[in-house]
């Protein structure tokens, strides 16, 4: 009886974990083939934060930090690639009118990209080669989510000058703007993106995660937990900054928008500076900035001076252009009282992404800027 008895314990035992085992791969498939009819496919490693998050292992992008390739090659030659993909010809064709569009996640347009394919520099490309008639028009998107004005300085001098743009279109506000209610503000933004939320070396992935990698459920059910333990620890909290900042913070960004300006004059590109549109519902910015992953540190003003220091950054946008004698366009007055435009605070529907896109358009043909050999 004992023997039998052991025998049968044992038996129930492996029962219990072949049971497990076929579970754990049945959800694996399901959760493979909710991917795959989402779009992503069912051997998708989108879910895989070892592979895929700026936040990963993978190596400091020089001198970004973080962000995308700028290259591919194709038959031995180098191109351009966008934000999202599109190629572009390293070379610039004679007689193409190139633009640049550098900006955070509002040029960047991910949203937008997700539900429709698209994005405001895509979109403008098409309404200036409808409109004008030519093929011979470029807009490439070099906007990423969390970029700020030190970003786009460092992309535009190690990397845009070498693509010969005739224009570039610069639109930041917000990523500057949050720098200044993180902990010691410093000129560079270190004290922002020095930190272990922005620097992908100090991300540090658990023997868990190398070993579960390939595993969709696993970072399945590893998001569910984070996106508890989150809603648990990092509600956002308010301070008053009163209505004006830090001289510092105001006189850092002016000066980076100022260099971008200089550089692009220095090399003949066309400069369009574009302010942020906002949309000032309180409960739009809550629901965007509520749970972010850095509100243990991070203390955000009260809503009324947030909308006034925004303001303020937009203003010095539009007092730049003026005093460098740039192009400027107010994105801020067309766009922010339209609610239903907005997912939230700052980035919006594919709707006002299509809005914003014919926007820059009107104002670039209104203007006669782009002349084609």
């Amino acid at each position: 009886m004992g023997i039998n008895s052991s025998r049968f314990t044992k038996y129930r035992f492996w029962i219990s974990i072949a049971s497990i085992i076929v579970a754990l791969l049945s959800l694996e498939a399901t959760i493979r083939l909710y991917d795959s009819f989402a779009g992503y496919g069912f051997l998708s490693q989108h879910r895989n934060k070892t592979a895929n998050s700026n936040q990963s292992n993978r190596s400091i992008i020089p001198f970004r930090t973080f962000g995308f390739p700028l290259y591919t090659t194709i038959s031995n030659k180098k191109h351009i690639l966008s934000r999202h993909g599109e190629i572009y010809p390293l070379e610039k064709p004679q007689g193409t009118f190139r633009i640049v569009a550098f900006g955070g996640s509002t040029t960047e347009n991910e949203h937008s990209y997700t539900n429709t394919k698209s994005h405001y520099p895509l979109l403008l490309q098409d309404h200036l080669r409808a409109e004008l008639n030519t093929h011979n028009i470029e807009v490439i998107n070099v906007g990423n989510s969390a970029y700020a004005t030190p970003h786009s300085l460092i992309l535009f001098e190690l990397d845009v000058l070498s693509w010969e743009p005739d224009m570039i279109i610069v639109s930041h506000n917000i990523n500057d703007l949050l720098t200044a209610y993180w902990p010691d503000f410093q000129f560079d933004y270190s004290n922002k993106y020095g930190t272990k939320y922005y620097m992908p070396v100090m991300y540090n992935l658990s023997t868990t995660d190398r070993l579960f990698q390939q595993s969709s459920l696993y970072w399945f059910a590893r998001d569910k937990v984070d996106s508890l333990q989150s809603s648990q620890a990092n509600i956002l909290s308010r301070k008053s900054y009163g209505n004006h900042l830090d001289p510092h913070v105001t006189h850092t960004f002016k000066r980076n928008i100022n260099t971008i300006i200089a550089i692009g004059k220095q090399n003949n590109i066309k400069v369009l500076l574009g302010n942020q549109p906002l949309q000032r519902n309180e409960e739009y910015f809550d629901n965007h900035m509520a749970y972010k992953r850095y509100n243990d540190i991070v203390k955000y003003p009260l809503h009324n001076e947030f909308i006034v220091h925004h303001d303020t950054f937009n203003r010095i946008i539009e007092e730049v252009a003026k005093e460098a004698n740039v192009l400027f366009i107010d994105n801020d007055s067309f766009l922010a009282n339209e609610e239903k435009l907005f997912v939230d605070y700052i980035h919006y529907e594919p709707e006002g992404v299509e809005i914003l896109a014919k926007h820059y358009a009107d104002f670039i043909l209104a203007n006669n800027i782009i002349s084609i050999n």
